[in-house]
């Protein structure tokens, strides 16, 4: 028995770098500020709607909601905290406040006819790391202590068990979710595929009907019953099976990446947007990320020859398979979601993209999207993340996953490369573009 107990204590008392704590510290504190700053205006209108409010929670004793003039000032000061919380300024007093404000503050927010689900992640994270030592590293606490000589705090188990409690809340927010499709109505039904698609159809209807764009897969994908049926049975796969994350690091890993493919298989099918699952911060906790941070050392696999031949052009440049339905897609994709117009297009097959390639080690491979920017060459996962930085939110968001390790992520990729004449066909036509998109085509 001591034995088993002595295993369970190494494996939730790991030992673990304050920065880590720290990393994730910052990142639940960056969404949150982002989320309150750009629901702001929303917020204040929500709650003037006396009518629709019914407390909920640790607030069910309210039967009166705030005034909206009490609700603004008490925004502004769970900005402020939130603001502290980042920097880690007086910590053991700031990081309690702002887990129980933030608490508070969103479950009065979910006291209007509707409870956001998806957010409790977010504030059970935000609750763990305001009660721990997270501002031991990357804080002011930390700076302040350094500048009086004292040495930063090593590698420790009280910084290892916070980490392994949000890896405990993630899973157990999926697993309550499995659960609760297992006790409602349609039950079984969500693993036959068949309520799935049902949700699916009704919701592309709803949006047609509202004039809202539908989701962009929904075309092909609901023509294909089976592929319900595999998305049904590995939802509940990654649901149910989501305890089995916390027993080994590296199951927790692969949980982690294809739970987050989940999500943004979601957005595409049925256009719904759970961004702190689609920004992947919400499985920053199963990995080491401190290790992965040092943007001192990207991967570039242009040679020193082939940079200097290669910073004459003046634009960074997108090569990808001309005839591919997926590839012109994503160029469709780039085009209508960029920041700025910094990119110029080629197809690989093009002459164009021969000659850029001549002096580089690099094959030209049609199954490679490959971005050439300031004389480096990216490929694969690399090249579609970095090309993301250039797209408006949340989309320039899924340059996190560069902290991914690529052997994952191209596998992935490569996955996909493999079957995309076979899912998206190939292109019959050629694409009518606006004369101020044409011009950045190299090959036209």
């Amino acid at each position: 028995m001591s034995a088993y107990f002595t295993k369970i204590r190494d494996h939730w008392f790991i030992k673990v770098t304050p920065q880590r704590l720290a990393l994730l510290r910052i990142a639940t504190g960056l969404f949150s500020l982002w989320y309150l700053l750009s629901r702001f205006d929303m917020l204040q209108r929500v709650v003037k709607n006396t009518d629709a409010f019914e407390a909920i929670g640790i607030l069910s004793w309210m039967s009166q909601p705030l005034s909206s003039e009490v609700f603004w000032w008490i925004s502004i000061g769970v900005i402020l905290l939130n603001i502290l919380y980042i920097i880690g300024w007086k910590f053991k007093c700031i990081g309690p406040a702002f887990a129980v404000a933030v608490l508070l503050y969103f479950t009065y927010r979910n006291s209007w006819s509707m409870i956001y689900h998806n957010r409790n992640a977010l504030i059970l994270h935000i609750v763990i790391l305001g009660l721990v030592a997270s501002a031991d590293a990357w804080s002011w606490d930390a700076w302040k202590k350094a500048k009086k000589g004292l040495k930063p705090p090593k590698a420790h188990w009280q910084y290892g068990w916070p980490i392994q409690l949000i890896c405990a809340a993630t899973v157990g927010s999926y697993l309550l979710s499995g659960i609760a499709k297992l006790a409602g109505d349609l039950a079984w039904e969500w693993v036959s595929g068949s309520a799935m698609r049902s949700q699916v159809a009704v919701d592309a209807i709803r949006k047609e009907i509202l004039g809202a764009e539908a989701a962009p897969l929904f075309d092909f994908l609901f023509e294909h019953t089976w592929l319900f049926l595999g998305m049904g049975i590995l939802t509940f796969v990654l649901e149910l099976g989501a305890p089995l994350a916390l027993v080994k690091r590296r199951w927790g890993m692969i949980w982690a990446a294809f739970t987050w493919m989940m999500h943004w298989g979601i957005f595409f099918i049925m256009g719904i947007t759970f961004r702190y699952q689609m920004s992947g911060l919400i499985f920053l906790s199963f990995f080491d990320v401190e290790k992965l941070w040092n943007p001192s050392k990207k991967e570039q696999i242009a040679t020193s020859s082939n940079k200097d031949s290669m910073e004459g052009t003046s634009k960074p440049v997108v090569l990808f398979d001309g005839v591919c339905n997926l590839c012109n897609g994503w160029i469709r994709f780039i085009l209508k979601r960029e920041k700025n117009k910094r990119y110029s297009f080629a197809s690989l097959q093009s002459e164009t993209a021969e000659k850029l390639l001549a002096n580089s080690n690099v094959a030209q491979d049609l199954s490679s999207i490959i971005l050439i920017e300031d004389g480096n060459v990216y490929q694969k996962s690399d090249a579609v993340l970095r090309i993301c930085r250039n797209l408006n939110f949340p989309w320039r968001m899924a340059t996190v996953f560069l902290m991914v390790p690529k052997t994952l992520r191209d596998h992935i990729y490569d996955f996909v490369a493999a079957n995309r004449y076979k899912w998206f066909g190939i292109q019959q036509q050629c694409e009518l573009l606006q004369p101020d998109q044409k011009v950045r085509f190299l090959d036209l």
